[in-house]
């Protein structure tokens, strides 16, 4: 085998070429498409339907988005909130969601009103249709759990989000736990309607679900190949 001598300048546009094309894999833009209730609008900053809005609008968007983008993902993220729905809703209307921001990840979160009056069990199962949806059209899902809501206790939101987490581990999929990141402190969390979260409550949501993002991109990792094949630029450089 002999090694091929290349001039300095052909090396250099081998090594910018190589640059740029780096750049431009750093600089894919990917949607985040956010689904659920009035939690995921970002009520009461954001008191419509999300309707793919983004930032500013919404509670925790604008900082997942932020954070998102400080760690190298240029993301974009879009609000699909819709206030006063259930899962059922949600199921009806994920399709056209996915279909119309085609997203590489969807983060869902809902079912604090179902709980009002329908079954946790509905709630769970909903969701898990939903976590299917997605996959079957290669979106990523995120699961979160549900936020505090102490005037109904009888909503029994610790029993739903023992469901949804075993909902999480049965698909494989990462779990958001905004539960238990928000409870220890969610009067000072919480606005006065002690069901939304206030700004810094939506901003410990928008960090639970960067790094369940993190997971999620860790579970879809495919495994590392026995022997890698050399770069295009260590190819050039032999010559058997």
């Amino acid at each position: 085998m002999s090694r091929r001598s290349l001039s300095p300048a052909l090396l250099l546009v081998i090594l910018v070429a190589g640059l740029c094309l780096a750049d431009l894999a750093r600089g894919e833009q990917v949607t985040v498409s956010t689904f659920g209730d009035s939690l995921t609008a970002g009520y009461p900053y954001w008191s419509g339907d999300g309707n793919g809005c983004v930032p500013p609008c919404g509670g925790y968007q604008p900082p997942l988005q932020t954070k998102l983008r400080a760690t190298d993902r240029d993301a974009l993220v879009r609000n699909y909130g819709k206030g006063g729905e259930g899962t059922g809703g949600g199921v009806s209307r994920i399709d056209a969601v996915i279909t119309s921001s085609t997203p590489r990840y969807i983060l869902l979160m809902e079912g604090t009103n179902e709980l009002y009056w329908g079954s946790a069990h509905t709630v769970r199962d909903n969701l898990g249709y939903m976590i299917d949806k997605a996959r079957a059209r290669g979106v990523l899902p995120v699961l979160g759990t549900i936020t505090p809501d102490p005037r109904y206790p009888e909503k029994n939101i610790p029993g739903a989000n023992k469901l949804l987490r075993d909902l999480a581990q049965k698909k494989k999929v990462a779990l958001a736990d905004h539960y238990s990141a928000l409870i220890g402190n969610w009067s000072n969390l919480c606005t006065s309607d002690r069901m939304h979260p206030n700004r810094t409550g939506y901003s410990i949501m928008a960090q639970t679900w960067a790094d369940a993002m993190t997971e999620t991109d860790q579970l879809a990792a495919p495994l590392p190949a026995k022997t890698p094949p050399l770069t295009p630029i260590l190819m050039l450089l032999l010559d058997e």
